[in-house]
């Protein structure tokens, strides 16, 4: 029984752990992404006539 539960714990602190590597990572993802300039899209190439 405390077998499960030290691994129960184990899992939470790493879960944990992931959680916040995770929220790091997408919190400086949404810096670069406000830094970077906008994208233009491509403008469409006219189709050529037969």
């Amino acid at each position: 029984m405390a077998d499960a539960e030290k691994q129960s714990v184990d899992i939470r602190k790493n879960m944990a752990r992931l959680r916040e590597l995770r929220e790091a990572k997408e919190a400086a993802d949404a810096t670069l992404q406000a830094s970077s300039p906008a994208t233009i899209p491509a403008k469409r190439k006219k189709k050529l006539p037969r």
